[in-house]
């Protein structure tokens, strides 16, 4: 689709752009030696510090391969489309080919790990198998199986498992394991390729396993029902048996077969934590009863939900959570391999999901669809979704109420950060978005798709997006790290503020606005450390009222596009972008 407006683009270069504000950190990335301090933990790639207060605070810390030691080859940083550093944590990643080593130094002691890494494919597309192994003093304690079933998808959207359609995406996959035993903090680990072609290593999320935990009172066993903890035997009779009689539902520690869907009302479905309950199998999801008559006072909480989905098929309800669930409470989940994390249709009301780690999804991490009003997402974890990480999109019911609080989203490999489509009085508050990889942005407002109108106040306050923004393949132009689309119809009945919010190291430009007429924007402390092109690219009719907002290591003008008819009203207290183009 052309630009609506007259406006001539800068393209930013390929590479990450060493802004002189993320000099430091970007100059932290080279290996460290044998002799250098512990490796610090990370958030996003960054020093924990550059985040503080934005995000979900996590049980574990995240170390990234570059910062360790290793004999295998650097790839990156390059944000080019189709590339393995491009889809890494900070654009870059370590490979190692068979024979070769990462190691790192712990800063926190750990029994367990998550290792976000990549394989070859296979001819056919079905994937291939490796394996790493992880030792300590020269011992091992662990041979990590590895597997590319569940990443490498090619060709256009929707996308498909076969390398034949061309345009290999969404490489990484995650695999976690418990090490057998704690190692004290400043144990130096070693990671070794033990067989494998070569294997892409992102990242590892170190931490300490917490016990298991106890069977609520007056909580019944699924074991009672006949379910095997062994997962030799499929459960799914025995879960629905148990859930059929309401209460409380124990799930205690094992891995249970569920090859198919549970429906649930109110009931809670309570496990020892995510490490011990383990539900997994093909089409396995936790489904409310459809809207409008929904599910009520469904609690869902302490274990895993593991699918087996390898390719993306939108028409397939392959998502692990899904349906309408009012006065509800879903939270301390792992969720992985399955289509999308939670696909909430409405309308519904009063959910409340908190505490989740979502990994490997072949679409969203969550999607308020539809009428979802008075719910949430908060203190969330999501990495390497196939789509928006969160998402509301208010498809013909109205979404309201909604927030989405203190979660962090790093590697979408398709679209954004937050998206959110139409709706009414909307918080998106406090969250770490971070490696935007194509067709989207790190926050987004959008009448799009056929969402309702926006009204109210839509409000993005106190947010961090981290390498945001990309290359549109379609538009051949950048997309911001905050953009605002009015395509379907303008945005004129709502006010969209974007407020306490640092947009740093954005690869285009910070700040778009682009469609139809688009007014009712407050744009204040706002802080832009470093942008590959432009602070603010407009390209649409409309109005924006700008204060307080402070631009560094820009790679092109403070504002490009202006003369299309977008006005930008300097509200006071700006420096660094507005002298460096149009303003009225």
């Amino acid at each position: 689709m052309p630009p609506p407006c007259p406006v001539t683009l800068i393209q930013a270069p390929r590479l990450m752009r060493a802004t002189l504000a993320l000099a430091p950190m970007l100059a932290a990335l080279a290996p460290v030696s044998a002799q250098q301090a512990p490796t610090p933990a990370t958030i996003a790639a960054l020093p924990p510090e550059r985040s503080a207060g934005r995000g979900a605070a996590m049980p574990f810390v995240t170390l990234e391969a570059e910062d360790g030691r290793f004999d295998g080859t650097r790839l990156g940083p390059d944000r080019t489309f189709g590339t393995l550093a491009s889809e890494a944590s900070g654009r870059v990643a370590v490979r190692l080919e068979k024979g070769q080593r990462l190691d790192f130094v712990l800063p926190v002691p750990a029994d367990a790990l998550t290792l976000r890494y990549a394989l070859p494919d296979s001819a056919d597309g079905t994937g291939r198998r490796g394996a790493i192994g992880l030792r300590v003093g020269g011992k091992r304690l662990a041979t990590i199986a590895l597997g590319s079933r569940h990443a490498w998808y090619y060709g256009a959207y929707p996308f498909s498992n076969r390398p034949a359609d061309g345009r290999a995406q969404h490489f990484y996959d995650h695999v976690r394991t418990r090490i057998g035993r704690t190692l004290p903090a400043g144990t130096r680990v070693t990671l070794a390729n033990e067989g494998a072609d070569w294997i892409a290593v992102d990242l590892a999320d170190v931490e300490i396993v917490p016990p298991p935990l106890t069977r609520p009172a007056g909580a019944r066993s699924v074991l009672a029902s006949g379910a095997d903890p062994t997962g030799r035997r499929s459960s799914l009779a025995a879960f629905r048996t148990a859930i059929a009689r309401g209460g409380i539902v124990w799930i205690p520690p094992g891995t249970y077969r569920i090859d198919g869907h549970l429906t649930v009302d109110r009931v809670t479905l309570a496990g020892a934590g995510h490490w011990h309950s383990i539900l997994a199998g093909a089409g396995i999801g936790i489904f409310g009863k459809p809207a409008p008559e929904g599910s009520h006072q469904v609690r869902l909480r302490g274990f895993a939900i593991l699918g087996e989905v390898a390719e993306r098929v939108d028409s397939a309800p392959l998502q692990a959570i899904g349906g309408a669930m009012n006065d509800s409470v879903i939270e301390d989940l792992w969720i992985q391999h399955t289509k999308v994390g939670l696909w909430m249709s409405g309308p519904m009301h009063g959910l409340t999901i908190r505490r989740l780690r979502v990994y490997d999804q072949a679409a969203d991490g969550v999607n308020f669809h539809g009428g979802v009003t008075g719910s949430s997402v908060e203190d969330s974890f999501f990495r390497n979704m196939g789509d928006d990480g969160l998402a509301m999109w208010s498809e013909h019911h109205e979404n309201a109420g909604n927030a989405f609080r203190r979660n962090t989203v790093i590697a979408p490999v398709l679209a954004n950060g937050i998206a959110i489509y139409g709706g009414r009085d909307i918080a998106v508050e406090n969250n770490l978005v971070a490696d935007i990889v194509t067709q989207g942005g790190g926050l987004h407002a959008g009448t799009r798709f056929g969402a309702t109108p926006f009204a109210g106040t839509i409000a993005f306050r106190g947010n961090m997006v981290a390498r945001g923004g990309v290359l549109d393949p379609n538009w051949k132009f950048g997309v911001g790290a905050f953009w605002v689309y009015a395509l379907d119809h303008p945005i004129a009945d709502a006010r969209i503020e974007l407020t306490d919010t640092l947009l740093a190291d954005s690869s285009y430009e910070a700040v778009q606005m682009i469609g139809k007429e688009i007014r009712g924007v407050t744009i204040d402390r706002l802080t832009i450390a470093g942008a590959g092109t432009a602070a603010f690219q407009l390209q649409a009719p409309g109005a924006a009222t700008v204060t307080h907002t402070r631009a560094t290591g820009l790679g092109g003008p403070g504002v490009l596009g202006a003369e299309g008819g977008f006005v930008l009203t300097d509200g006071g207290g700006n420096n660094g972008w507005e002298s460096r183009g149009p303003l009225p």
